[in-house]
């Protein structure tokens, strides 16, 4: 992944033919993306401009991914709509999406969490186009081993700086994961693929939106369902207030389970346990490999608010004892039931 300095105020608003007071920053913080707002009398825009490809994509790549992404999931009407396509140029090396600009709030937990899952479900339930329409979204024939590889490599170039109690964890998860592995593909529907409840808002009637469409994979739904709502997650993103306990993580299931075509349900039954590991372990030896290669302590004494936050949400995944906290969602007496997530 490659950083480009961020075009300006005034190169978005050329290469969108306005005056630049019709180009306004918009309150939504990005890592990935810088983030315009556009007023017109057809409705607000939101103009996202990437500085990066998590996929590790060259710019256009990238942009033509992101643009089929939003395309294939607005279809479900949980997602903003695409409107426009900024090319890449020298002024905008990444280019930019034109979406819409969604209005509303960071989720409250644990009381959005249903409505967090109602979303989700109107982007599983569409139709599942076939494997030659897929591209260029990725559409691994083996999505298990697929999870599994990425955990590895990233960890791989670390493995030696871990702390002792961590590499066992994550070896005893990663050996468990193979162990399971089924060799029959789980159904593959179109899942967002990063959906933390900070890539939400909740508008003013209550309904969600997942505004970060970014990478979205064709894999088991169970994928979101894990992401959204593992530990990991639930407390990653600083403007999402509250927390979630375990009543309230088979209520966000149920309302998924509730929303979706029954048979999607009975698909994702058997596998909503085991993604919770696979994306437990995608996630946490993502966190592992940072803080093996970043100086740990001196992040979390930083005097940038933005290193010291993600120091302090890091250190807490990194922790051998919310690592065996985790686990114990499925691998422990008081697991989960799968009856009890998908009825």
């Amino acid at each position: 992944m490659v950083d480009d300095p961020s075009p300006s105020r005034a190169t978005v608003a050329a290469a969108l033919g306005l005056p630049v007071d019709r180009v306004t920053a918009a309150p939504v913080p990005g890592r990935v993306h810088d983030h315009w707002r556009v007023e017109s009398t057809a409705g607000a825009r939101l103009v996202r401009v990437p500085k990066l490809s998590h996929l590790g994509l060259t710019p256009r790549a990238a942009l033509a991914y992101e643009a089929q992404a939003f395309r294939r999931a607005a279809r479900g009407g949980s997602t903003p709509r695409l409107h426009g396509i900024l090319r890449v140029t020298p002024a905008l090396p990444w280019g930019a999406l034109v979406v819409d600009a969604v209005d509303g709030r960071p989720p409250r937990l644990p009381e959005d969490l249903p409505a967090l899952g109602r979303a989700l479900a109107a982007v599983h339930g569409l139709p599942v186009p076939s494997p030659a329409r897929r591209r260029p979204l990725l559409d691994p024939a083996d999505p298990v081993g697929y999870l599994i590889g990425v955990a590895r490599d990233q960890l791989a170039p670390v493995r030696d700086r871990l702390a002792a109690p961590v590499a066992r964890l994550l070896a005893t998860e990663l050996a468990a994961a193979a162990a399971a592995a089924a060799t029959v593909r789980p159904a593959p529907a179109l899942v967002l693929a990063d959906t933390h409840p900070g890539n939400f808002l909740v508008r003013c009637d209550g309904t969600a939106v997942m505004v970060d469409v970014e990478r979205p994979v064709y894999d088991s739904p169970a994928v979101d369902l894990a992401h959204a709502s593992l530990p990991t997650s639930l407390g990653w993103d600083p403007a999402v207030t509250g927390s979630a306990g375990r009543a309230d993580v088979v209520a966000f299931h149920n309302a998924w389970a509730a929303a979706v075509p029954a048979a999607v349900a009975a698909a994702v039954r058997a596998w909503v346990l085991p993604y919770r590991r696979l994306v437990w372990l995608r996630t946490t030896s993502w966190a592992c490999a940072w803080a093996a290669r970043n100086d740990l302590t001196a992040a979390l004494e930083s005097a940038e608010p933005a290193t010291a936050g993600l120091a302090r949400r890091l250190a807490r995944f990194v922790d051998p004892a919310m690592m065996e906290s985790a686990r114990e969602q499925w691998a422990g007496a008081g697991a989960f039931n799968v009856e009890e997530l998908i009825p």
